[in-house]
């Protein structure tokens, strides 16, 4: 079979590969180029001799200085990983083209699965997949990062959780998670959709970096996803209003009192003035709150969500801690499936989580119906040996720099 690779690819051409592909993922569609604005980017493919597309690959330049760029394929390439004849050809000609824009390195983490299985059988032996596709890329000189556990470890985190959307899906819901998502109803959280929110968004995901002392992304940078991904992207975020919860109460409390001089047995009278008593608890809370606050809404939490055909992955998420009792991000994640089954997609990501699957992002993402996707991980085609060891050794500890001072205020 032979077959010719293709530095000119039409963005769509390369989409609807992708997501007809079983490694569909959003970093190997041509909006993924957009967001990385700040790196050149090539739309690459290989057809074979009938001309069919065989494989795919949104290929990313990062320019480090004194002429040498960073060459990297986020959970790409796009292709039949156990045709050896195709890997050989399409990691050729990659490569070749990393050197034509002076690359130190060829870096890629395919969007292949090494492992899955139910989040609660974490601690149980699962058998591996693709180890085949493994030893056929190094057999063809790249060097396996290894299976990296720490997200900090590699480029994209190794493992993923994801949940395969079905019509029942909240019947799938843990009591617990139902529960929770009843709370936030019930102490009045409310769900806000659109582009309109951002500036709330990147205030609840600047609480979050604060707090965890990482650096994710700045309004901007939301502003512009969101207009790269159009209609694909959704801004939601959750507010509690402090004036409308306490017009509630205090009816709700009015009314008890009412009725409480009308109970008809004791059983009824301790049913109300339990009722009064926590009405009361609570227009206390939310006075205390609103004047902490000094404003009638606060926002509770925020997400950015895009998606594509198959696939919708849930990128940022924001917390704002001091009301957690509110369960508001159990709430906006709802919110959001909701979103997914209506447009009948069918799997929903919800991101990387560290491979010890015992921090407590993993134990909130366990709430729900999930299943943990181990990749078969990070590929290094080392192009530059002496400019690689450079960028492997200083590169992270300016990125940590950047951290601190970000995150400093």
């Amino acid at each position: 079979m032979a077959y010719q690779f293709h530095t000119d690819t039409d963005p769509e051409v390369m989409d609807q590969f992708v997501i007809n592909s079983n490694q569909n993922t959003l970093f190997q569609c041509h909006e993924w180029a957009s967001i990385k604005d700040n790196w050149d980017s090539v739309f690459t493919h290989v057809t074979n001799d009938d001309g069919e597309v065989v494989a795919t690959a949104l290929v990313l330049f990062r320019r480090l200085g004194a002429g040498k760029t960073l060459c990297y394929i986020t959970r790409g390439p796009v292709m039949d990983w156990h045709s050896k004849e195709l890997v050989l050809f399409t990691l050729n000609a990659l490569k070749q083209l990393a050197k034509k824009h002076h690359a130190i390195v060829l870096r890629f983490d395919p969007n292949v699965v090494y492992k899955t299985y139910d989040i609660h059988e974490k601690d149980l032996d699962h058998d591996p997949m693709n180890e085949d596709v493994i030893e056929t890329i190094q057999s063809f000189g790249a060097v396996h990062k290894g299976f990296t556990k720490r997200i900090e470890e590699a480029t994209q985190p190794r493992y993923n959780v994801i949940m395969h959307m079905e019509e029942d899906w909240q019947n799938h819901l843990a009591k617990n998670t139902r529960q929770s998502i009843r709370t936030a109803e019930k102490r009045g959280a409310v769900a806000y959709e659109g582009p309109e929110y951002i500036s709330d968004l990147a205030s609840a995901i600047h609480k979050t970096e604060t707090r965890q002392h990482v650096a994710l992304r700045n309004e901007d940078y939301f502003r512009h996803m969101a207009e790269v991904y159009g209609e694909h992207a959704l801004i939601m975020v959750a507010k509690l209003n402090f004036e409308t919860e306490l017009t509630k109460l205090r009816n709700d409390l009015s009314e008890c009192e009412a009725a409480l001089t009308k109970a008809s047995s004791v059983k009824e009278e301790t049913r109300l003035k339990k009722q009064m008593e926590n009405d009361q608890k609570d227009i206390e809370l939310y006075e205390s709150w609103k004047q902490e606050e000094a404003q009638d809404e606060v926002v509770l939490c925020g997400k950015m969500v895009c998606f594509n055909e198959k696939r919708m992955e849930f990128f940022y998420m924001g917390n704002n801690t001091k009301y957690m009792r509110v369960r508001a991000n159990y709430f906006l994640y709802a919110k959001c499936l909701e979103r997914c089954a209506e447009l009948h997609i069918p799997v929903c990501s919800f991101g990387g989580v560290e491979g010890t699957l015992d921090d407590g992002l993993t134990m909130f993402k366990s709430a729900w119906p999930v299943v943990i996707e181990e990749y078969i991980g990070e590929f290094n085609y080392v192009l530059d040996p002496l400019f690689y060891h450079l960028f492997e050794t200083v590169y992270p500890k300016l990125l940590n720099l950047a951290v601190k001072l970000r995150t400093r205020n």
